[in-house]
């Protein structure tokens, strides 16, 4: 098992860490890797989860460390929700996908942070790829959303429509806790730059929440998000405005 990657977060997320672990097949066994509280939580997960739970468990606290040091040593277990528990102090958020888990943790403040992790396109959709990356588009976007994808080529418009998925879902982990509900995906409205989406590089947006909630107690959320060579990136912070 090699060593976690750790990356400073995106400016959004103040003093914040980002920690990455390969996904290995069979990690659910090493228990060296959880305390025994989180064994005993692993063991409740069907099989297809457990490497995921542990990859993401071990990026987790690899982030904590890099934070305060001193609350590593806790055991990340779940909330009611099924977001990470963590102690006192520090905010945090995972999310894995094939082959890769990733971690946000950061200094207990005034909000709350989400974190999202999805693949990038690597080639143009064509045919039934070009089909379902519409088929996305439309079930995700709010009309205004889905209105500045207009004049994007294929490959264009499916690595948009995936950053506006990855930030969303970052923006519903950072909301969670203010809310305790499902969140449609138009109940959230991304405000980014959409050119030049299908390049590596980085940015931050605004979001707005529509949802009623906000009417009686205002949320302001933020994102950023970070494209690798084969990854997005995807952070959000929430806070009561």
């Amino acid at each position: 098992m090699s060593a976690p990657l750790l990356h400073v977060a995106p400016a959004i997320v103040r003093q914040g860490v980002l920690a990455f672990v390969p996904i290995a097949r069979g990690l659910h066994d090493a228990r060296g890797h959880l305390r025994a509280d989180e064994l005993s939580l692993l063991a409740t997960l069907a099989p297809v989860r457990r490497d995921g739970f542990v990859a993401g468990r071990i990026a987790l606290r690899a982030a904590l460390h890099a934070v305060n040091p001193e609350l590593a040593s806790a055991p990340l277990l779940r909330t009611s929700r099924g977001a990470p528990l963590l102690p006192p102090g520090v905010c945090g958020s995972v999310s894995h996908k094939r082959g890769r888990a990733v971690a946000l943790a950061a200094p207990e403040g005034d909000g709350h942070v989400g974190v999202d992790l999805e693949e990038r396109p690597r080639m143009m959709a064509t045919g039934k790829r070009e089909a379902s990356s519409n088929a996305l588009a439309r079930r995700i976007l709010t009309p205004r959303e889905f209105e500045g994808l207009a004049g994007l080529d294929a490959l264009e418009h499916r690595a948009a429509t995936l950053l506006y998925f990855a930030l969303k879902e970052s923006v519903y982990k950072a909301i969670d806790p203010y809310v305790e509900r499902y969140v449609r995906f138009t109940e959230v409205e991304i405000d980014i730059e959409i050119a030049g989406v299908a390049e590596e590089r980085e940015g931050t947006g605004a979001v707005r929440l529509l949802m009623p909630e906000c009417d009686h107690t205002p949320i302001a959320a933020e994102v950023a998000w970070r494209l690798e060579p084969e990854w997005i990136v995807a952070v959000a912070v929430a806070r009561r405005s």
